[in-house]
């Protein structure tokens, strides 16, 4: 078989038509006449509706919905089985070999997903695979390698100094350019191959070329190419990648050197007609580059691409089936109708661009899809007409936004802009028109910001004279609002840039060192300054000037790599809630006051009791913490058992509780030696027989004990007290059982901690944080009482008011007993609704879901101990117990005089001044010893891995000679 190059105009292989410049498929008429026979639906699955919109005339049978393998299925309605299978609905997807959404949708919803085989499309998006398959076409290619994914030689073995340059691809297809990089020498293969480990990577030589994409289908007994387009890649105005696609102009065979309009064409036939032979069907590109007078293959695209909806625009003027519509009969006919051609229009130049983010960055705000028209730098739109590309007049373009305002990453796609005529001169790699250059500059003002740097000034300058248009008028009406009151324009401005610093923080955890403690007098530098007399209209600057001074100056708890204390995760609908009750002034403290507020937190009270497996009966109240919720508990076990202060009262813990309880003794009036410390048993835990000896002891002392404070999850180790023995000792002692389980009490809502309800349920009091192993943010702590009407006699309003008859009830013909003003269940009057966080992330994410996530946390520390155990360099102190483990580096053979205390704390200060990790020390049994809490659903087996790995290394240096 001759090469592609070899073809002239007569060999033309269509069935269609010899006419090397003609747009080849179905008639219109006819296409449209048969699909309204055979289908009742079609739906469009992408994050953009370029492609159906572009489907003109638009049939009544085809529509769109935002499915794509970037963005997350919603969740269907708890119990909504399936929809039958129907086959006449049928749906299309950009990328359906990206991931399981298309499916996942089509199957939900009772739809047939018209896609090929996934395998035969693997191979042909494989940039390795798809040379087979080129050779087997006679398209030619340019020289390649394959440089294998192991026992690879260095990188000068492969570059070869007859290539001026050289084009570096991963095998796996990709849509952001980050699998294609340009190769200038030795040193440049060498750092591509070592950031593409363990996998092949196809090295060609360069070809400076001009690149072309050919659009066709694959139907059931032919190949149908349609037109070719002029590939904008890499563009340093768009992309953030050599490699990544950034737009497409349609061209016709005038528009390029003599003969190449015809190999193009013919090109994709015989590629087209070899996917068929291997089971292809639908649509398809093919990316081409011209070297010396031909062209030489690239890559295969066997999906729907961007350029489709240029294409479509196309085949509409040529009175053709828009390629969607022949897409659909290649998969329901089995042969195409008979073959029809047009000719491209003389003037029909449409184009586009993809916008890239080029950075990292924060984009506050996209503009809205939709026709827009540009005069000078003011933009206006979106305007009133169809989003179709053929209909635009000179002066305008058609947006489609992709991107949401937040962060974006460097190479993801903002916006798709389409224009009724070309963006650039056909040239390899072009520089945009000004026209066009004005529109990206006008429409994505702040696509290219990087995080926290020049927003302030670029607010200032002003994005463009359209948006600066009536701040003035702003201005004055802001003058006459009443004192603390901003307008609602600077509102949302100054709302969209909070939620997009929000995201920035919580979609970016691993972006800062974990560990970071700035020094006084640095902070001091920055931040203190006197009282502000007057204030500002720049809002959005003033947050990014305490986010980046003030609030990134902190260590990082929800880092990844960050195992030390028990790092608080929060999740973003409880960022929300904290917003919406600030703003809402939730207070459930008297009814009269908060109503709704109270019933959001009684019922997310009856949540966590069900979560925690404790009878309904109990009850209790939301505070700032464990340190809260612990003194609230014993201060009602001190007044139920005490009637107040007594000289001879005695409270009982172990060495291993909280601070929090002595601190709680303290301010109940209990001096230290009322407070009896006992040692622990040989597993760090309370222990039974020493507490009853104890408290026998001081019995016949003449003493007073009156309650034990019990630990479910220590911090130092995570230690559980053996709860039930423990309330046999205060039962038969009738003294009151507090459980601090402010840390460990979340366990007991998973399948591995039922064990613990029975006593749970038997605690007089028990103390649960949700800001640790439930994964809010600060703060909440939570009080659960066994005898909730206990609450009011300790803290209740009319116990300790001197007049409080202004907290009256809101319905005075109601029964008390009805209205519940938690102010008189605990220290505050004013409180904040800390419930509401708790209450939105369970009904978005569902108690399943952190049910998932502690289990998560506690098979990390469970493989990360078998790593300890595993290493001869490492030894296990004390085993995994609600995700904590500790451990210790001891190495074989080290001297006498080696400090093993001072290695571990040497070895911890390492490990955070490396800038990756967060990992601290703690005593046990009077040793130093290492610790981790693996709790953070986002930590992963690797960040284990890589934190121990860093405990070997410093540790061999420290006693290296």
């Amino acid at each position: 078989m001759r090469h592609v190059s070899e073809w002239t105009r007569s060999e033309w292989p269509s069935p269609a038509s010899r006419a090397v410049g003609d747009i080849e498929g179905v008639d219109a008429e006819t296409g449209l006449r048969l699909l309204a026979g055979l289908v009742d639906e079609v739906v469009w699955l992408d994050h953009c509706p370029a492609v159906s919109a572009s489907f003109q005339p638009a049939p009544a049978w085809l529509r769109h919905e935002p499915v794509s393998a970037w963005q997350p299925l919603p969740e269907p309605p708890p119990g909504r089985q399936p929809s039958p299978p129907d086959p006449r609905r049928v749906c299309v997807s950009f990328a359906p070999e990206h991931g399981d959404n298309a499916r996942t949708w089509a199957r939900r919803h009772g739809y047939r997903l018209l896609a090929p085989d996934g395998g035969v499309t693997a191979r042909a998006a494989d940039k390795i695979s798809a040379t087979r398959l080129f050779a087997e076409a006679g398209v030619p290619v340019p020289p390649f390698q394959v440089i294998p994914a192991t026992d690879r030689e260095p990188a000068e073995a492969y570059w070869s100094g007859r290539w001026q340059q050289a084009v570096a691809q991963r095998a796996e297809n990709n849509l952001i350019g980050r699998g294609t990089v340009l190769i200038d020498g030795p040193s440049d293969l060498r750092a591509c191959l070592d950031a593409w480990p363990d996998e092949p990577v196809k090295l060609s030589r360069f070809s400076p070329g001009i690149s072309l994409t050919v659009t066709a289908c694959a139907g059931p007994d032919r190949t149908v190419v349609s037109a070719v387009s002029h590939q904008l890649v890499g563009l340093p105005e768009l992309a953030a990648s050599w490699g990544a696609h950034c737009g497409n102009q349609l061209v016709g065979p005038d528009d390029l050197p003599e003969g190449l309009y015809g190999q193009a064409r013919a090109a994709a036939y015989h590629v087209g007609e070899v996917l068929r032979g291997h089971g292809f069907s639908g649509v398809f590109g093919l990316d081409l580059v011209e070297e010396d007078g031909r062209l030489l293959a690239v890559e295969v695209n066997p999906r729907f691409q961007t350029v489709v909806s240029l294409v479509q625009a196309a085949e509409g003027a040529a009175g053709l089936l828009p390629a969607l519509g022949l897409h659909v009969l290649s998969f329901l006919l089995p042969a195409l109708p008979s073959p029809a051609a047009g000719r491209l229009p003389p003037g029909l130049r449409h184009s586009q661009l993809v916008v890239h983010a080029r950075t990292d960055a924060v984009v506050r705000h996209l503009p809205s899809t939709g026709r827009y028209r540009r005069d000078g730098r003011t933009v206006r739109g979106p305007l009133h007409g169809p989003p179709v590309v053929s209909r635009l007049a000179d002066d305008e373009a058609l947006w489609w936004a992709v991107a949401r305002s937040g962060p974006v990453t460097a190479g993801q796609e903002l916006a798709l802009v389409q224009f009724p005529r070309p963006v650039a001169g056909l040239l390899p790699r072009p520089r945009l028109r000004p026209g066009a250059t004005a529109w990206i500059a006008a429409l994505a003002p702040d696509a290219e910001r990087e995080r926290g740097h020049a927003r302030k000034d670029e607010r200032n300058a002003g994005r463009n004279d359209g948006l600066n248009a009536g701040q003035d008028d702003d201005r004055r009406a802001e003058d006459d609002l009443p004192p603390l009151r901003l307008d609602e324009r600077r509102m949302r401005e100054a709302g969209r840039h909070a939620v997009d610093l929000v995201i920035g923080r919580m979609t970016t955890p691993g972006s800062r060192p974990p560990c970071h403690a700035p020094s006084p007098a640095a902070l001091r530098a920055a931040l203190d300054e006197p009282l502000p007399e007057h204030g500002t209209r720049d809002l959005p600057g003033l947050l990014d000037h305490v986010t980046e001074r003030a609030l990134a100056e902190a260590t990082r708890l929800d880092h990844p790599r960050c195992f030390a204390f028990v790092p608080s995760t929060g999740n973003f609908p409880a960022v929300l809630a904290d917003a919406l009750a600030s703003a809402y002034l939730s207070v459930p403290g008297a009814w009269l006051v908060g109503a709704g507020p109270t019933q959001i937190e009684l019922t997310t009270l009856r949540w966590l009791k069900t979560f925690l497996g404790l009878p309904d009966s109990h009850g209790g109240l939301f505070v700032s913490g464990g340190s809260t919720a612990n003194l609230t508990c014993l201060a009602v076990a001190r007044d139920h058992l005490l009637n107040g202060p007594q000289p001879y009262a005695r409270l009982y813990c172990s060495t291993q509780a909280h601070p929090s309880v002595a601190q709680a003794a303290h301010l109940l009036g209990l001096t230290r030696e009322q407070l009896t410390v006992l040692p622990p048993d040989d597993d760090l835990r309370l222990d039974p027989g020493i507490l009853a000896e104890h408290i026998g002891r001081d019995r016949r002392a003449g003493l007073r004990p009156f309650a034990v404070a019990a630990t479910l999850g220590t911090t130092g180790t995570g230690a559980v007290d053996p709860l039930g023995s423990v309330a046999d000792v205060c039962q038969e002692e009738g003294l009151w059982l507090h459980v601090d389980g402010a840390h460990g009490a979340a366990v007991a809502g998973t399948p591995r901690g039922h064990h613990l309800r029975s006593a749970l349920g038997r605690a007089d009091s028990l103390t649960v944080d949700p800001h640790k192993w439930l994964f809010q943010p600060y703060e909440i702590g939570c009080v659960l009482l066994r005898r909730p009407e206990l609450l009011p006699e300790t803290f209740g309003v009319a116990r300790h008011a001197l007049d409080q008859g202004y907290l009256r009830q809101a319905h005075p013909e109601a029964p008390a007993c009805e209205e519940v003003n938690l102010s008189d269940h605990g220290p505050q009057q004013s409180r904040g609704l800390r419930a509401l966080k708790l209450w939105l992330s369970l009904k978005t994410f569902g108690a399943g879901a952190f049910r998932q996530a502690i289990e998560q946390g506690a098979d990390l520390a469970e493989y990360a101990a078998g790593l300890v155990g595993a290493h001869p360099e490492l030894e296990l102190v004390t085993p995994p117990s609600l995700a904590i483990l500790t451990f210790r580096y001891r190495p074989r053979g080290a001297p006498a005089a080696w400090d093993a205390d001072a290695a571990q704390a040497h070895i911890s200060r390492r490990v955070c001044a490396d800038g990756e990790a967060v990992l601290l020390t703690t005593t046990v049994r009077g040793a130093t010893v290492l610790r981790m809490c693996t709790i953070n659903p986002t930590s992963t087996r690797a960040d284990a891995v890589y934190v121990l790995d860093l405990v070997t290394r410093y540790g061999r240096d420290d006693i290296a000679p």
